[in-house]
């Protein structure tokens, strides 16, 4: 069970600072002043969802009283004026409610909440993926472009654990339970099954625990959003730029075969045109997948030009190597069987095991010089390759 000690210290000195005319202490979620969105009101606590059976048994007899209590926001010292702001959710939002906060109530109040937000994001982050993911984990759960997604998931996330955590504690304290009581309950509470399900043919089966599903459904819509940005940068416009910027740029200083006249090989232009450069990218890329593929590993036993500009990367897995290889080909317009597809490999394997070329038909138009220069050009260009068609990758 994932323990949360922040979050047990900030609700257990927003109950300690109870009053006469405000049992349930001080109401953390009023400090967050949020509008609706796109259609969407808010909603106040659901006493249904967040006091189940089990819950109520625990309460004792007293249940309905105290839960009416612990849910009724005129029982709670509130925020009188919370900072209005458009309802995006971020991080200056938080610190603006944390400073409020701590101007009302306690310093020491105040740095509770943002330590328990602190510690709420961290487990949030390890319930959606692993250290390997973390950066892409993160941006699901606080959104991709904050001005175009308005509320970052994580806001809502926090608003609403905060709301469910400190019903269920105050519910608990009313009821007569003491800290340790109270506390065991509102762990119960968050990591029982959620309380809404799919009814399949055995019956209820629940979702999953309370916190990982507020978790998980919090961070759909940044997840989305990731999708729809990978979507966009695997456009044939954004393939077509790549070979531009190569065929316009260091393409001619880059291409590895080159004649005494400083021609391209076996072209014969003087700088690659985007068709030839990809079928260049082409065979590089393909070449690179079947070599993962045949040598048993991720980064076994690549040619050394190739292992060191990167190509051993876990990026550079065999099967989105060979798709990225095709989108190239495709945004060219050239079909896998063309004489300069077919051409480009000889040169390659001539250029990567000079001995071969003594076995290759053509060999006699291949010369020594050539394919010592292209020794020394060739390394370059694959780490152009490697920096620039990264990010045309199709990332999970």
């Amino acid at each position: 069970m994932q323990k949360l000690p922040k979050l047990e210290k900030a609700l257990h000195l927003a109950f300690d600072a109870r009053s006469e005319g405000a049992p349930c202490g001080v109401s953390l979620t009023s400090y967050f002043a949020r509008g609706p969105t796109r259609g969407r009101k808010q909603q106040g606590a659901e006493e249904e969802l967040i006091f189940p059976p089990e819950l109520r048994a625990r309460l004792g007899r007293d249940a309905e009283f105290v839960i009416a209590a612990a849910i009724d926001t005129a029982r709670f010292r509130a925020c009188a004026k919370p900072k209005a702001i458009v309802p995006r959710g971020d991080r200056e939002w938080l610190a603006h409610a944390a400073t409020a906060l701590g101007a009302t109530e306690t310093p020491q109040l105040a740095w509770a909440l943002l330590g328990a937000a602190d510690e709420l994001e961290r487990a949030a982050l390890k319930i959606l993926g692993g250290a390997a993911k973390r950066q892409a984990a993160r941006r699901a759960l606080h959104g991709v472009r904050a001005r175009t997604l308005h509320i970052e998931p994580f806001a809502a996330l926090l608003v609403r654990v905060l709301l469910v955590a400190q019903s269920v504690y105050a519910a608990c304290r009313l009821a007569g339970l003491s800290h340790g009581e109270a506390w065991a309950a509102l762990e119960d509470r968050l990591w029982s099954p959620y309380p809404t399900g799919r009814i399949s043919e055995s019956g209820h089966a629940p979702r999953g625990a309370y916190l990982p599903s507020l978790v998980l459904a919090a961070s759909a819509h940044g997840r989305r959003r990731l999708d729809l940005s990978v979507q966009q940068a695997r456009t044939q416009d954004h393939v077509a730029a790549l070979l531009a910027r190569f065929s316009r740029g260091p393409g001619g200083e880059l291409w590895p075969w080159i004649d005494e006249a400083g021609k391209l090989v076996p072209q014969g232009d003087s700088a690659p045109e985007p068709e030839a450069t990809a079928a260049f990218f082409f065979v590089l890329l393909t070449f690179t997948a079947s070599s993962r593929r045949v040598n048993g590993g991720p980064a076994r036993r690549l040619p050394a030009p190739f292992e060191d500009a990167g190509f051993g990367a876990s990026d550079w897995l065999p099967d989105r190597t060979d798709d990225l290889a095709l989108r190239l080909l495709a945004a060219a317009g050239l079909a896998p069987d063309s004489a300069l597809v077919s051409s480009l490999p000889l040169l390659l394997r001539a250029t990567l095991t000079p001995s071969i070329a003594k076995r290759q038909p053509r060999a006699k138009v291949w010369p020594l010089a050539m394919l010592e220069r292209a020794q020394e050009r060739l390394p370059k260009a694959l780490s152009w390759l490697e920096e620039n068609g990264r990010d045309l990758l199709e990332r999970a």
